[in-house]
């Protein structure tokens, strides 16, 4: 197996997932920095524009399967695909952002029922997060190639960059003793990280996978306001929530106020083509809630300035 982009959050689960499964993984990165704790496996260290010239090394590998963690848009999927060898067996990872629905979330504006299925309408408007990320260029170049695409929801769980439970965890760290919370209504896919490298496994594994995309979310969703409550409750910490007006928010707090156009897609394809179910989801959150409170950033926001201005408002 050739794991491209496989050293950081989601392709670390998956190298491990692969390891694991009895394979023997290839993963392909820059390597400016090989984090420790990584499986066992094989580098090649190139930059992803540059792979193409590396076909020989990819061909020398003998790899029957190729999972593309972060193709990232067009040009990066298509320099994959100049260099692996044909015919191989590909995974690509992609997100639900593709849906119109996303788009309506941002722009807040209703667009589409609830949940989103593989048919479901997708977005007209482009690079909606800037002019480098796209995931619906490097769908259309994996999906022209035969490739499986795995609509992920947000991801969490150990070695999150993004540290998407970061605006809880920094108010717990820091003993506060409120949390300003808006309507908290809004409902985004999520998805545990170990559970996506079990996607992959099992799309690897289907005769029925290729060419298709799939939904790879959570079976049940938490709204915004449940969901700060559960890691709090995971940390074992005392935090009150106090509901607040939506437009005093602190800017990392957003997203507990008022969404109406809910990002919340549906696993059933991929329940049944693929097999695939997820985790608990309570089990998931706290052994990554466990993770995060062990492993806090070593830069993290202590102003709470806005916090404060808007609990007075309460």
């Amino acid at each position: 197996m050739i794991v491209l982009g496989g050293t950081w959050f989601v392709g670390r689960a998956v190298v491990a997932a692969l390891v694991a499964d009895g394979h023997t993984p290839l993963v392909v990165h820059r390597g400016h920095a090989e984090p420790t704790g990584l499986a066992d496996a094989e580098h090649l260290h190139a930059e992803r524009r540059s792979w193409p010239a590396h076909r020989d090394a990819f061909a020398a590998f003998e790899a029957d399967a190729a999972i593309d963690v972060s193709a990232e848009n067009g040009a990066g999927a298509r320099a994959a695909l100049d260099a692996l060898p044909a015919g191989i067996r590909l995974v690509a990872l992609s997100s639900i952002d593709v849906y119109r629905a996303y788009e309506g979330m941002l722009a807040r504006r209703y667009t589409d029922a609830v949940p989103l299925t593989e048919g479901s309408a997708l977005r007209t408007a482009r690079h909606v997060e800037g002019p480098h990320w796209e995931n619906l260029e490097l769908e259309e170049q994996y999906l022209a190639a035969g490739a499986t695409v795995l609509r992920l929801g947000a991801v969490y769980g150990e070695h999150d960059y993004q540290r998407r439970f970061e605006p809880v965890l920094r108010r717990i760290r820091a003993g506060r003793a409120q949390l300003p919370v808006g309507a908290g209504n809004f409902l985004f896919s999520r998805v545990y990280v170990r559970d996506v490298a079990q996607a992959v496994l099992a799309a690897l594994a289907s005769e029925h996978a290729r060419g298709e995309c799939f939904n790879i979310v959570e079976a049940q969703t938490a709204p915004m306001g449940l969901l700060y409550e559960q890691i709090i409750a995971a940390a074992g910490a005392d935090l009150e929530l106090v509901r607040v007006g939506d437009e005093v928010l602190p800017t990392d707090l957003r997203a507990g106020g008022f969404i109406g156009q809910h990002v919340l897609a549906g696993a059933q394809k991929a329940r049944e083509v693929l097999g695939w179910r997820d985790t608990d989801p309570h089990a998931a959150l706290r052994r990554s809630v466990r993770w995060h409170v062990e492993h806090p950033p070593q830069n993290w926001d202590t102003d709470f300035s806005a916090d404060d201005a808007a609990l007075r408002t309460a």
